[in-house]
C-alpha cells in the first residue's frame, strides 16, 4: 500500500538538519519539544531507517538522513510554493486610472517601480479622460487615479503643474489672417476649453479641423500638419512635434495641474505604496 509522508514531520526534520535544536524547532513549528521528538520517531518508522543520531555536540544526520535531506527540501519547497500561489490569487488587485498624457509620460516608470516592489500584485489599468477616471475613484471602480484638477472629494493633492503648449508640426505655416486649424479632444476637455478661451480673448480666428476622443488621433492629425493642438510637454514626442506658440504668434495658455485621486482614509499597504511612488515621481 502506498504511504504518504507527513509534511509537518518533514518540516521538523529539515529544521533540525539545518542546525536548529529540538527546542528551537518546537518553537518554530508551534509544537512542544516532545512532539518534535515524536515527529522524528514517526518519520523513522515510516522510512524504516534512523535519520538522526545523537553525539557529543548534539545531533547529526545519519547516511539515511543525508539522503532524505534533498527530498525533504524539494517536497517542502513545492508545498510552500503552492500555498504562496493561492495567497497571491486571494490578494486584492490595484485598480489604477490615468489620463492618456500621464499614461504615456509617467505611468510606465510608476508601474515598473511598483512591480519591482510588489511583483505579486495584479494591476488593472484604465486609461481615459480625467472626468471618467475621477468618477471611477468616487464610485469605487478604481482605487487610484492621476488626472487633471477637478474639485472632488477624492482629490488627494497636486502632483505637478505643467504649462500648456501650442503643439504643431515643425515648419507648420499658418498666417495670422487665416483661421487657425485646431485638433482637439471632444468636449468636455480642459485643454479644448483653455485653447478656445485663449484664442477668443486674443481675438484670433480659429476653426476646428479635427475632433478626436484619443490622444493618438490628435497626434496623427498634428504630425500630418492638419491642425494645432493644446497639450503639455509630455505630448512632445518624436522629431515632428514642437511648440509652435511663438512662431505662430499664439496667445499664452494656462497651466495644467495633474492631481492624485483616491478614497479618503488609509488604504491597504500596496495602495499606499503606489500613492507614495506617485508623489515622488510625477
Amino acid at each position: 500500500m502506498l504511504r504518504t509522508l507527513d509534511l509537518a514531520v518533514l518540516r521538523s526534520f529539515l529544521l533540525i538538519a539545518q542546525g536548529r535544536s529540538f527546542v528551537e524547532t518546537a518553537d518554530l513549528v508551534g509544537r512542544s519539544p516532545s512532539a518534535v521528538s515524536l515527529h522524528i520517531q514517526k518519520l523513522e518508522e515510516e522510512l524504516g531507517a534512523a535519520v538522526l543520531r545523537r553525539n557529543a555536540r548534539g545531533v547529526e544526520l545519519t547516511p539515511a538522513g543525508e539522503r532524505l535531506l534533498g527530498f525533504a527540501r524539494r517536497l517542502l519547497s513545492l508545498n510552500d510554493e503552492t500555498i504562496a500561489a493561492f495567497r497571491v490569487a486571494d490578494r486584492r488587485p490595484l485598480r489604477v486610472g490615468a489620463t492618456q498624457d500621464m499614461a504615456e509620460a509617467v505611468l510606465p516608470d510608476l508601474l515598473r517601480r511598483f512591480a519591482l516592489a510588489h511583483p505579486e500584485v495584479e494591476l488593472t489599468l484604465r486609461i481615459d479622460r480625467s472626468q471618467t477616471v475621477i468618477e471611477g475613484v468616487r464610485s469605487g471602480a478604481l482605487d487610484v487615479a492621476i488626472a487633471l484638477h477637478r474639485d472632488d472629494p477624492t482629490l488627494v493633492g497636486v502632483l505637478a503643474e505643467e504649462r500648456m503648449l501650442w503643439i504643431g508640426a515643425r515648419g507648420l505655416d499658418c498666417p495670422a489672417d487665416r483661421p487657425l486649424p485646431l485638433a482637439l479632444f471632444e468636449p468636455p476637455c480642459s485643454f479644448r476649453a483653455a485653447a478656445l478661451d485663449a484664442l477668443t480673448q486674443a481675438g484670433r480666428a480659429a476653426r476646428l479641423a479635427v475632433s478626436s476622443p484619443s490622444l493618438a488621433g490628435l497626434r496623427a492629425a498634428v504630425e500630418a500638419g492638419v491642425g494645432v493642438t493644446a497639450r503639455t510637454r509630455h505630448s512632445l514626442t518624436g522629431p515632428i512635434l514642437t511648440d509652435v506658440g511663438a512662431a505662430l504668434g499664439l496667445p499664452p495658455l494656462p497651466t495644467a495641474a495633474f492631481c492624485l485621486y483616491a478614497q479618503p482614509g488609509e488604504g491597504w499597504v500596496e495602495r499606499e505604496d503606489f500613492l507614495a511612488l506617485c508623489r515622488r515621481l510625477v
